[in-house]
């Protein structure tokens, strides 16, 4: 049965709930909305070129029959309406657990989580140098986790990994429902040439790392904001 609007619908229940708890006063996610949005906007017109290029090459794409017509830079309107639920959404989970959780249980562990990190994704790199998913997802996400540890020795990433650990679950939920259990279920498709075929479910394992380099990315720069204009979030999140 033909769905035009399910990834839109998709969409819609991704951010939903974050949306309307947005402006509840004790998180009061509304205030960071400033940093939020120009973080969203600067890393998702990064992650909207590599989709747009992937997309031209087959790397993955998209079914018809769920998308609602409407395209720019032939990229379904669900698909840029995904670079901003899922990062509105998964900031979302980072601050309710920054305000509810003020200590940052993972500090001494952060280091080690992200050598940890580091080295998985330079050797996944590596060993699949030849599929351009795997490799360009690895690449960037060991670069990502080096800058944070080795060069701005950043004091948040223990939050952060404990945050993706939260969001995975409805990461599992999203992606499940985008790649379905068949290729006429599936909203978003992609050729396993260019990955590794390793399936969490109906979803390649690079997808959950692609994830994590996502939200990183943003959360990098919605800290940035935070601290440059000394919003009470960024003071939370960089104290032990």
């Amino acid at each position: 049965m033909d769905t035009p609007y399910l990834y839109l619908y998709i969409n819609l229940f991704t951010i939903l709930v974050p949306l309307i708890r947005s402006f509840e006063s004790r998180v009061a996610y509304y205030r960071s909305f400033k940093g939020l949005f120009l973080a969203i906007a600067m890393v998702g017109g990064f992650f909207i070129i590599w989709d747009a290029i992937f997309t031209h090459y087959a790397i993955w794409g998209f079914n018809e029959r769920y998308l609602s017509g409407i395209y720019l830079l032939k990229l379904p309107l669900g698909e840029w309406l995904f670079f901003v639920t899922v990062p509105y959404s998964c900031v979302f989970i980072y601050r309710v657990l920054n305000y509810f959780i003020r200590k940052n249980i993972l500090a001494r562990q952060q280091t080690s989580i992200s050598n940890f990190l580091m080295g998985f994704s330079v050797t996944i790199a590596i060993v699949y140098y030849d599929r351009w998913y795997t490799f360009l997802t690895f690449s960037f996400l060991a670069i990502l986790i080096y800058l944070h540890t080795k060069v701005w020795q950043t004091p948040w990433m223990g939050r952060f990994y404990l945050a993706y650990a939260v969001i995975l679950i409805p990461f599992l939920i999203v992606n499940g429902l985008l790649t379905g259990s068949g290729i006429e279920e599936q909203v978003v498709w992609y050729n396993d040439d260019e990955n590794v075929g390793i399936r969490l479910f109906t979803i390649p394992v690079e997808d959950a790392f692609y994830g994590m380099l996502l939200i990183l990315g943003v959360v990098s720069l919605y800290e940035y904001y935070g601290k440059k204009w000394g919003l009470p979030f960024a003071q939370e999140t960089t104290t032990e």
